[in-house]
């Protein structure tokens, strides 16, 4: 049953001999406020951090690619199964379509 007031850092609510105020400090409000903004800069900083080096590490461990787009396509391009049918995506456009495995599982 209590209610803040935010801008006011009041918060009352009531008691069995009338209402109770409990009022905040704008100073200490102010202080925290920077303080755990720096908090969480801090610990956006070293989560990008930590994800910059799985990359670069990640890097590291990939061959040297090819410069000519071409020679990269034909030594790592994407094989089907060898049974595929074409599933129509729209009745309108046939020209729109997705290739699917034929002896997928119905569900």
């Amino acid at each position: 049953m209590a209610v803040p007031h935010y801008v006011y850092l009041k918060m009352k609510m009531p008691s069995t001999k009338g209402i109770i105020t409990v009022s905040g400090d704008y100073k200490k409000s102010s202080a925290y406020a920077a303080a755990s903004s720096r908090l969480a800069e801090s610990l956006v900083i070293a989560a990008e951090k930590r994800l910059l080096d799985r990359v670069v590490a990640m890097a590291g461990k990939q061959p040297d690619m090819s410069p000519d787009p071409k020679d990269s396509e034909a030594e790592g391009s994407f094989k089907p199964a060898k049974e595929t049918k074409k599933m129509p995506l729209d009745p309108e456009h046939p020209e729109r379509y997705a290739v699917v495995g034929a002896n997928l599982d119905s569900k």
